[in-house]
């Protein structure tokens, strides 16, 4: 059985992000992220986008993990700046 609509849109957005991590693209996320607005506002979850964020505290890429800064909490392992819309 295939994967519904949904779940393919999330992994092709997945995809994008992975790409543009690979090729230290910010115009692949920045579409990748315009996707995903686009899904929320006709009703659709397009799934976390702030692991795909570069994080404005710790400086860490694109996907990957935030790292400890003395003065700053992390919530479930990332700075909330990076999660802010």
């Amino acid at each position: 059985m295939s994967e519904p609509l949904e779940e393919r849109a999330k992994n092709a957005v997945r995809d994008v992000h992975r790409a543009a991590t690979r090729h230290r693209d910010d115009s692949l996320h920045r579409a990748a992220v315009e996707i995903s607005h686009m899904a929320r506002e006709l009703g659709h979850d397009p799934g976390p986008i702030a692991d795909w964020r570069p994080c404005p505290v710790c400086g860490a890429d694109p996907g990957a993990h935030c790292i400890q800064v003395p003065g700053h909490d992390m919530v479930d392992g990332m700075h909330p700046e990076r999660t802010r819309e």
